[in-house]
Formats: structure tokens, C-alpha cells, sequence
């Protein structure tokens, strides 16, 4: 009796879980490659793109599964991070307009306590490897930021303990400080920020379906493994009730848990597809 070839698994990620794929049903990875999108095409369809004498159709596992896809991630953190900079504008404005009438300073005086602040402490907490350049780059921002922040104490300080001859001369470095020493760098941190943001995320890689003008797009391949069941979808009542979710494996490389794919079912809805594409 012929022994059955066992393959390996490509395994890759979406949203930071691990997925597989037996790799007999793949023809070939690629890059994610310039495309064209299709007019009213379903939205977890990407696009297509010519690949050597075939015209292949993708599909965005993100969206299949009801996540954001990359774009819309990439988009959700630059409008972060422009409503932080938006703030941080407001808050600059505000010291000025607070010294010249001789109101109290009203927001935040911790960088720690501003939404800029509260965001970046969870971030470098959360110490996420996939935007580990994105960290990095983020530290830059603490000695400003803290900088800034400060000058609002220091102008309070200086309020309450400065002669009336030295007043003047105290609240103005404190403003100076605020506005042309640290906010311009971190305005230009930020932006950076994004743009680090955009070129760490978008590392998108196509599985090409074997005997299919179809591929399957995920966020990056964490390479080829054998692979073990430790449970069967139908012993696992959650996970049940995916139809995209064949079994439950586990790897000797790490900890994770990782989903198969169930094939039959990917492969029925990619021919329902390509009837009203």
C-alpha cells in the first residue's frame, strides 16, 4: 500500500494570531504586488494583478474574517496620530493665551496624564515586536514631550514665586521653551512616526492557491512547519462555529496556537465569488 505524502504547513499571521495552510494547496508565495482594484467587487477582495501568463484575483483573509485590513489599520493610527499633534497644537495655544491674560492653566501639566502621554505609556508597555521600529523611534518623543509639559509648571512656579521684575522675563522662556524649542520636534516625530507606522505593517505576502486564479492575502509568513492536531474543531465549541477554521494545531517553534484553514470551505466561496465578479 502506497504510504500518503504528508505535507508541511505554511504558517503566517493575521492580527497578530498564527494561521496555516497545508502547502500542497499552494502553487507559490509572492509579495504583495501592485493591483487593480475591481469595480464592485465584494470589499474582502483586493484586487488583481498579472502573474507570469494568469490574471489572479486576491482575497483579504483580514476582511474575510471581519478584522481591519491593513489600509484601514495604517489609516486609524495616522488619524491618531494627527489628532494627537491637533492637541498638542491646542495646548501650546492655550499657555500662551493663559500667560498673556493671567488665567490659570487649565489642561494637562503630567505627560503622563495628556492623551499623547496615556497612549505612549500603554504602547512601550505593550511592547508590540511587529512595530518594534515604531518604539524605537517613540522614545525620541519622551525628552520633549516631558519638556514641554513642564513649562506649564514652570510658568505656575514662576507665578507664584518670581518678583514682579523677573516675572516677565520667567514666563516668556517657559512659552519659548513650549513653542519653539519642543513643539516643532514633536510635530516632526510624529510625522515620522506614521510614516515608520506605514513601513512596518505593509509586509502583506499572497499565497497563490494551486489549480486556482486566486491568491490569499496575509499579513507576513512565519515559515514552513510540520505541524501536529492538538483539537478538532468540533470538540471546541467556539471555534466550531467558524466555518473558515479546520483544527487547532500546535508548533515545537512556539507557544501559539494555530488555526488551519479549512480548504473546502475557502475554496467553495472563491468559486461563489468569481461568479459575480
Amino acid at each position: 500500500m502506497k504510504e500518503e505524502i504528508k505535507y508541511p504547513y505554511i504558517v503566517f499571521k493575521i492580527e497578530e494570531s498564527y494561521y496555516c495552510i497545508n502547502s500542497r494547496y499552494i502553487a507559490t508565495i509572492v509579495q504583495l504586488p501592485h493591483y487593480d482594484r475591481i469595480p464592485a467587487a465584494p470589499a474582502n477582495v483586493t484586487g488583481m494583478f498579472r502573474y507570469r501568463d494568469q490574471v489572479i484575483q486576491m482575497l483579504d483573509l483580514r476582511k474575510t474574517f471581519g478584522f481591519q485590513t491593513m489600509a484601514e489599520e495604517c489609516k486609524a493610527f495616522e488619524d491618531m496620530i494627527d489628532a494627537r499633534k491637533q492637541e498638542h497644537i491646542r495646548w501650546v495655544n492655550e499657555l500662551e493665551r493663559t500667560l498673556a491674560s493671567g488665567e490659570p492653566f487649565q489642561l494637562a501639566k503630567n505627560p503622563h496624564m495628556c492623551a499623547l502621554g496615556k497612549w505612549y505609556d500603554q504602547y512601550t508597555a505593550d511592547n508590540n515586536s511587529k512595530n518594534s521600529s515604531v518604539l524605537f523611534h517613540l522614545r525620541k518623543i519622551e525628552e520633549p514631550h516631558e519638556r514641554l509639559h513642564h513649562a506649564a509648571e514652570e510658568a505656575e512656579l514662576c507665578r507664584k514665586e518670581c518678583d514682579i521684575c523677573r516675572r516677565e522675563e520667567c514666563l516668556s522662556k517657559a512659552l519659548r521653551c513650549a513653542k519653539e524649542e519642543c513643539m516643532p520636534v514633536i510635530l516632526e516625530l510624529l510625522d515620522e512616526t506614521k510614516a515608520i507606522f506605514q513601513s512596518s505593517v505593509y509586509r502583506e505576502m499572497v499565497l497563490l492557491l494551486d489549480g486556482m486564479k486566486w491568491g490569499i492575502v496575509v499579513d507576513e509568513i512565519e515559515g514552513v512547519q510540520e505541524l501536529e492536531v492538538i483539537e478538532e474543531k468540533e470538540h471546541q465549541p467556539v471555534v466550531n462555529k467558524s466555518s473558515y477554521i479546520l483544527n487547532v494545531l500546535e508548533s515545537g517553534n512556539h507557544q501559539n496556537l494555530i488555526f488551519e484553514l479549512n480548504v473546502d470551505t475557502l475554496f467553495k466561496e472563491l468559486r461563489e465569488m468569481e461568479k459575480v465578479i
